[in-house]
C-alpha cells in the first residue's frame, strides 16, 4: 500500500506530509497516465505528440496560423519565427513525425491507423498510446505505475528494450517480477514508514531480504 502515493508526491501531483521532492532545475519529468480515454479527440499521432506539450503546442499553432493568419502582418510572422524556434529546440531533427510513427508500428498499429482518433481504438491498445506518450520526449526522469498493466507479450517486450536505453532515472511500480528483472538496477522497499534500498533486480532484492 502506498506505492502509487509516493510516485504522485514525487511528481508533485500531491503534497507531501513532511520533507520535500527537490528536482534539479531543467529536469524534464515524464508520469505515465492512468487515464486511457483522456485524449479520445486526438489522433493516435498527436495523441502520443502532446507528450511534448511544448512542441506539440508549437506545431498546431503554426499550422492554425499558416491557415488562418495573415502572413503579410509582420506580427504573425514574428510569431511563426518563434514558434519555429521552439519547433527547432524541441525537435532539432525534424524527426518526431518518423519518430512516432515508429513507435506505433513497433507497438503493432499499423500505419493505416495512425492518423485515426483515440476513441477509435480498443482498450487494450489505449494504453499504448500513454506509454508511447511518456516515452516519445525521452524525459529525465520516468515514473511508471504498473506500465505492463494490459500489454501483449511483444509490447512488454518493446518496452523493457526502450527502458534499458534510458539514460536517466526511472522510478518503476510493477508486480511482474519478470519486468523488474529484466529492467531494474535498483530496488526501494517501502515498508511501516522506512524505505531500504537494495542494489540489484528484483531477484537480487528477494534473495537479500
Amino acid at each position: 500500500a502506498g506505492k502509487s502515493t509516493f510516485l504522485k508526491i514525487l511528481s508533485k501531483s500531491i503534497d507531501c506530509s513532511s520533507g520535500e521532492v527537490i528536482i534539479t532545475s531543467g529536469m524534464r519529468m515524464g508520469v505515465l497516465g492512468q487515464d486511457q480515454y483522456a485524449f479520445e479527440d486526438l489522433s493516435l499521432k498527436d495523441a502520443v505528440l502532446i507528450g511534448n506539450k511544448r512542441l506539440y503546442d508549437a506545431i498546431k499553432e503554426k499550422e492554425c496560423l499558416y491557415t488562418e493568419g495573415d502572413l503579410s502582418d509582420d506580427k504573425v510572422n514574428a510569431r511563426l519565427g518563434e514558434l519555429e524556434t521552439i519547433c527547432v529546440e524541441e525537435d532539432p531533427m525534424y524527426e518526431c513525425e518518423v519518430v512516432i510513427e515508429k513507435i506505433l508500428e513497433d507497438l503493432g498499429i499499423p500505419s493505416s491507423k495512425h492518423n485515426d482518433l483515440m476513441k477509435t481504438l480498443p482498450s487494450s491498445d489505449k494504453f499504448k498510446i500513454l506509454l508511447a506518450q511518456v516515452l516519445f520526449p525521452k524525459p529525465d526522469i520516468l515514473l511508471l505505475d504498473e506500465p505492463t498493466n494490459n500489454l501483449d507479450l511483444n509490447a512488454i517486450e518493446w518496452l523493457e528494450n526502450n527502458l534499458k536505453r534510458h539514460e536517466g532515472t526511472m522510478v518503476v511500480i510493477s508486480h511482474d517480477r519478470h519486468f523488474l528483472n529484466a529492467v531494474c538496477t535498483h530496488i526501494l522497499d517501502l515498508d511501516f514508514h522506512s524505505v531500504r534500498e537494495f542494489s540489484g533486480n528484483y531477484d537480487d532484492w528477494y534473495i537479500a531480504s
